[in-house]
């Protein structure tokens, strides 16, 4: 039986998909499982499925009829995982042939204290370039504590470490993904909650970021996490900072340790996003934040020219 599952969920990515699961299918360690999952795609995304899983036994192809919303993707394929260890693997994302060889490793070699393992990663561009290496060795999600490695994580904002070799002993102690903005930083939070990170010096994961991805688009992508709901009320920043709490609740950290990683979440992340709660009420309230400020500048200028009449 495969040790370690990849989960791929995916939606209308016949452009990225093909090479990003044939970066999975070349890994050096074969005994792997794929599972994709394909919320009703209407591109060539389902034949390019059907078409790898009819040539390739550790490929487990699904599909829904309908488009459920991101993150009852990503959701569903981590509920088909039913190895020791799990993967998410975006649709357009790389990992490189000795990925899963030096995850496993790393994990082994950490031993049970910890939950998951990354290797050094690199970002690409639409057409492949790598434009940044980062620096994954000085991220601190291994730390000896908790409320370290989530300082670390919230002021690093390294959310490509959800797509690391996960337990999936440790992930079910953890609420899953979750459908807010965000999903990935609460989801790896609960995870350094219940232990730290392990990391392969070689540089192995390239993610891929472009101009068509729902991180780029942002809050104006809400509807992606929640279909059907209205992006001005949803307050996504702000139900993002209240489940960084809950995370922290939720975990079995002893009290002691919960309120010291509590304490870290307001200088490390809501502190410095003000602003954008600011903007969710805002947003509920039919206010035009760029409006305001248009106002108030041109009364400066009323007040200044009513000064130079004087």
């Amino acid at each position: 039986m495969a040790r370690l599952t990849f989960g791929i969920p995916v939606y209308n990515g016949e452009k990225y998909f093909p090479e990003a699961l044939r970066s999975l299918q070349e890994q050096s360690t074969s005994d792997i499982r794929i599972v994709i999952s394909d919320n009703g795609s209407t591109d060539a995304t389902e034949e390019l499925c059907r078409r790898a899983a009819a040539s390739d036994d550790r490929i487990d192809y699904h599909r829904s009829d309908v488009n459920r919303g991101g993150i009852w993707n990503f959701r569903r394929v981590m509920e088909l995982c039913d190895t020791e260890l799990f993967s998410f693997m975006a649709s357009d994302d790389i990992k490189l042939p000795d990925f899963t060889s030096a995850t496993l490793a790393a994990l082994d070699d950490a031993g049970p204290d910890a939950v998951f393992a990354l290797p050094q990663t690199s970002l690409i561009d639409g057409d492949g370039v790598v434009y940044e290496d980062l620096n994954d060795a000085d991220l601190g999600l291994d730390a000896a504590t908790a409320h370290e490695r989530v300082r670390n994580l919230l002021r690093s904002q390294a959310s490509h470490a959800m797509y690391a070799v996960t337990r999936m002993d440790a992930a079910r102690k953890t609420r899953g993904v979750l459908s807010v903005l965000g999903d990935d930083m609460v989801l790896i939070t609960e995870m350094l909650c219940v232990g730290r990170m392990a990391l392969a010096p070689e540089r192995l994961f390239l993610q891929r970021h472009h101009d068509a991805q729902v991180s780029v688009q942002g809050v104006s992508s809400s509807s992606w996490f929640a279909p059907g709901q209205k992006g001005n009320r949803s307050f996504a920043e702000t139900r993002t900072n209240i489940e960084l709490y809950r995370a922290v609740a939720h975990s079995e950290l002893p009290y002691p340790e919960k309120l010291r990683t509590w304490a870290t979440l307001g200088p490390s992340w809501v502190f410095p996003r003000w602003r954008a709660v600011a903007l969710d009420f805002a947003n509920a309230l039919g206010i035009d934040p760029g409006e305001g400020r248009l106002r108030a500048q041109r009364a400066a200028q009323d007040a200044g020219r009513a000064r130079s009449d004087e």
